[in-house]
């Protein structure tokens, strides 16, 4: 499980974010060390030929279509277990990297937690790391000269959003670094008329811009007119959750060639996933407790259901529904947080931000309930570090 580390450095919440201050999350190298091959091995493994001519077999030309970049923040979640962690879901654009894994780094004072942590960077030097995958992905697409001087910032009605508030540090942030930003409706972002920015960073959850509001980005990005990160191939091969059955089936990834060692370590990482048809619905009501039910294609823990709090009713209903997986159910880690109302244990997992095959963030969320959320009272975003191993 996760050490705690006394908090009394972190600050308390403030702004629209809530934050779980008062405690740093810390992981034993062992896991960090596991969650770092885990994001290698997978960035290695999606982008093998053999891998992408199995999940391109039949796909749409949007996301066969080659952009030539990757994606920024891609978000790995994990639970961490007594034997360390478990992958439970790929995320392409991973919300909170400011908010979460930036805050940590502003929170854990390197020279102060150095006796604590380990391989903690200055905030500059995060900042640094953040703005640089973006020129990355420019680069990936316009050649290695090219310089980056506008980002848009794309959402569905992004005021409304509930992280808003990072767009804004963003915005802040590429100002710095003399890259001109803005925040846009995605629907905005290509009008007619108006010249194109040099990269929108998607945050829109239309992933693969198949709605209507995106047509016109759509048609600017296929063209080569503009370079959208996280593009909407990177979600087909990573982040469309059907892939978590071909990560934890050592079947799969022998068939794709990948080493055995290598298929060993991400079936051991990756809870075993099935689509739920294939399951059965007997068998799945037999067996709901170990069990938890996720639509392919969701985002935020929508429709997300727990084996052992789903009806039969329900359970038949979303059987019935296409496009539903089963993965094995593995449990949040726990972590006492103080609230207003007193000590209170609640459940926590870790997100790692990675930008291709790099850890560049570590961030954690704690929460109450059923799945993830940053609403419950005495929750949201918390510091997290690499306890130092001891010696």
């Amino acid at each position: 499980m996760a050490e705690v580390v006394d908090g009394s450095l972190s600050g308390t919440p403030s702004g629209a974010i809530p934050y779980a201050g008062r405690t740093i999350i810390a992981l034993r190298p062992e896991h960090f060390a596991a969650i770092r091959r885990t994001v290698a091995l997978l960035d290695s493994v999606a982008h093998s030929p053999a891998y992408r001519a199995e999940v391109d077999a039949g796909a749409d030309a949007l996301v066969r279509f080659e952009p030539g970049n990757r994606g920024v923040f891609m978000g790995y979640d994990f639970h961490l277990t007594g034997d360390g962690p478990r992958l439970i879901e790929i995320n392409t654009n991973a919300g909170g990297a400011l908010l979460n894994g930036l805050h940590t780094a502003s929170l854990c004072d390197p020279q102060k937690l150095s006796c604590l942590c380990a391989d903690l960077l200055p905030v500059e030097t995060v900042q640094a790391r953040i703005v640089r995958q973006f020129v990355s992905e420019h680069r990936a697409v316009r050649g290695p000269l090219a310089e980056l001087r506008s980002v848009v910032i794309a959402d569905e009605r992004p005021r409304e959003q509930f992280l808003f508030p990072e767009f804004e540090l963003l915005v802040e942030l590429f100002a710095q670094a003399g890259i001109r930003a803005e925040i846009r409706d995605t629907a905005d972002v290509a009008r007619p008329g108006e010249a194109l920015p040099d990269l929108v960073y998607l945050r829109d959850t239309d992933f693969t811009l198949a709605s209507p509001r995106t047509s016109r980005l759509r048609a600017a990005y296929l063209a080569g007119d503009v370079v959208v990160t996280p593009a909407p191939r990177e979600h087909h091969l990573l982040a469309n959750k059907r892939r978590l059955a071909l990560f934890s089936s050592r079947e799969a990834l022998t068939r794709l060639g990948v080493l055995a060692s290598d298929a060993d370590f991400l079936t051991s990482i990756v809870p075993e996933t099935r689509t739920l048809a294939e399951l059965g619905l007997e068998r799945a009501w037999a067996e709901r407790k170990g069990w938890v039910f996720k639509p392919c294609a969701a985002y935020g823990s929508k429709s997300v259901y727990r084996g052992d709090k789903v009806s039969r009713r329900k359970l038949e209903e979303i059987a019935a529904a296409p496009g539903f997986l089963a993965q094995r159910r593995v449990e949040p880690g726990e972590i006492d947080v103080e609230t207003l109302d007193g000590p209170r244990t609640m459940k926590f997992d870790v997100r790692a931000y990675a930008y291709r095959d790099e850890v560049l963030l570590l961030g954690a969320r704690v929460y109450q309930g059923q799945v993830t959320n940053l609403r419950s009272p005495g929750g949201g975003f918390s510091a997290i570090c690499v306890s130092r191993a001891p010696g």
